[in-house]
């Protein structure tokens, strides 16, 4: 009667065990081995599934957490021979398009084991509204602006280059500091497969984060950043290594993939209104010395890629049919816009059209090179010099004669402009290396003046934040502003000179 009793013990642990497992390969339980057991070890939710089960087999107390908050842990009693508690785990709805993941850890004793849990992403709604605003009156109420930099760009994935998941309260936080509008470098071409299809999942992603701009009242640019440079770099030359020219096939080629592109993106949003807004391309010509001296003769070839990207949108119609687009400048250089891209060369007439341009001048400030060492500048602007790694050149004056220039090009004629990048590293120096507190008047002078030349000018600037927090503890520096892990401001020099600048400028149109 004994064995039989025992029996039926194993017995109904095993058919628990089926009906709570998500694998075929579970060990049922034995009440003779007196160890921690877990199972199963992993355990996954779709979309709509809320609340699944474990088993814990333990002669002793057990405690099980979560290193996540999004999951609620409900542990039953242990019953029968071998012991063995049902352990319940509910999940909060999943807010994001992309997957979670979390681990319990159950402990008992000297012992722990651990169960994964993922969680499908959610469905994302789609914002509606409507587009009222031409480009003259969305730029008066766009800036400042600030980059999610370093993140959607990322071929890898948002957390490739920076550790942070974007969410709600980081966006808010944006808003709070002060900016009106984000940017939004993206990667698209990474997330196609072999036809040229974006991936559902992760244009849901993308359409989460333009959600909590929209929701924050954040105006969004949302782009084609740098995708390892298939269109930037080898739509104008069909190497990376060395300049080989490109030509007409090859080009058309081009043009008919980033339409092929935008008109996804494009119908993608195509509900959202005017706190939306395009941005065609990136930094074209972005390996700088292999283009070096060709401005002028592939400017030809930029101006039909922004035309592409414009006609794609276009075509969609409904909102996308007015809704404002941003086209970049050749190596978004303001010298080469001006001179090689003039108006007459935009790919429609002043009303819903942006020019880009992005600013790292002087460089050695900037940290586009020379960001550390004998060569680095550490001071900014007359009044801020030190002994040695003083600025000598890209200072107040030639800051404001290139935005001028901008102004005469473009905004005076209808077509206001983004700085779609631009930064001004913040160091921490020892006394040897030089002198902190004209290196940080230095930064906050720096941001103050470019924001308030560029507001002069009819010019919207975005701060260009990566989220490394760590790198302003050294001589190499960072140009990050708002540490997203912890939802605090870091940049507060840079902030400052933001504040500083906006308050000082005149919007001229």
């Amino acid at each position: 009667m004994k064995n039989i009793f025992m029996l039926l013990v194993v017995m109904l642990t095993t058919v628990a065990l089926a009906a709570c497992s998500d694998s075929d390969n579970d060990n049922s339980f034995n009440p003779n081995i007196k160890g921690l057991s877990v199972s199963p070890e992993e355990i996954s939710f779709e979309r709509g599934e809320s609340s699944k089960s474990f088993l814990v087999q333990s002669p002793n107390d057990i405690s099980v957490t979560s290193d996540a908050d999004w999951v609620n842990i409900t542990v039953g009693e242990k019953k029968g021979i071998a012991e063995v508690a049902t352990v319940t785990v509910d999940l909060d709805e999943n807010p994001y398009s992309i997957e979670r993941t979390a681990t319990i850890t159950i402990t008992s004793g000297s012992e722990s084991k651990t169960v994964t849990v993922t969680q499908s992403g959610n469905l994302v709604d789609v914002i509606d509204g409507e587009v009222t605003m031409d480009a003259a009156a969305l730029a008066k109420v766009m800036y400042p602006g600030w980059n999610l930099g370093n993140t959607l760009e990322a071929p890898g994935g948002e957390t490739a280059w920076q550790s942070t998941v974007t969410t709600q309260a980081i966006i808010s936080k944006v808003k709070e500091l002060g900016f009106n509008s984000v940017r939004i470098p993206c990667s698209w071409n990474a997330h196609m497969d072999e036809s040229g299809t974006i991936d559902s999942e992760w244009i849901n992603r993308v359409r989460d984060i333009v959600n909590y701009c929209v929701n924050a009242g954040l105006y969004v640019v949302l782009n084609d950043h740098w995708d390892n440079g298939w269109i930037e770099v080898l739509g104008f030359s069909k190497s990376s290594e060395s300049y080989v020219p490109v030509k007409e096939n090859y080009i058309k080629g081009k043009e008919d993939a980033l339409k092929a592109m935008w008109t996804q993106i494009a119908n993608a949003f195509a509900s959202y209104g005017d706190h939306l807004l395009f941005a065609g391309l990136n930094e074209p010509f972005q390996e700088y010395d292999l283009f070096n001296g060709r401005h002028e003769e592939l400017t030809p070839i930029l101006c039909r890629y922004n035309k592409a990207f414009v006609e794609a949108v276009r075509a969609t119609g409904g909102n996308n049919a007015k809704r404002t687009l941003v086209v970049q400048g050749p190596s978004t250089d303001i010298n080469s816009s001006c001179q090689y891209m003039t108006a007459d060369k935009l790919p429609e007439e002043a009303g819903a059209l942006m020019v880009e341009v992005h600013y790292y001048n002087p460089g050695q400030f900037c940290g586009t090179f020379d960001a550390s060492g004998t060569n680095a500048f550490y001071y900014w602007g007359a009044a801020n010099h030190g002994t040695n790694h003083n600025a000598t050149y890209g200072e107040e004056s030639e800051m404001q004669s290139l935005f001028g220039k901008l102004n005469t090009t473009y905004t005076s004629l209808g077509y206001p402009v983004i700085i779609g990048e631009y930064a001004g590293l913040q160091r921490t120096l020892t006394t040897e290396q030089g002198d902190q507190a004209k290196h940080d008047a230095s930064v906050e002078y720096y941001y103050k003046c470019l924001n308030q030349y560029a507001i002069n000018n009819g010019i919207i600037p975005f701060a260009w934040d990566t989220n490394d927090p760590n790198g302003l503890n050294g001589e190499a520096g960072s140009s990050t502003i708002l540490d997203r892990a912890k939802l605090t401001l870091v940049g507060t020099n840079a902030m400052a000179g933001i504040k500083a600048g906006v308050a000082a400028g005149t919007w001229p149109y």
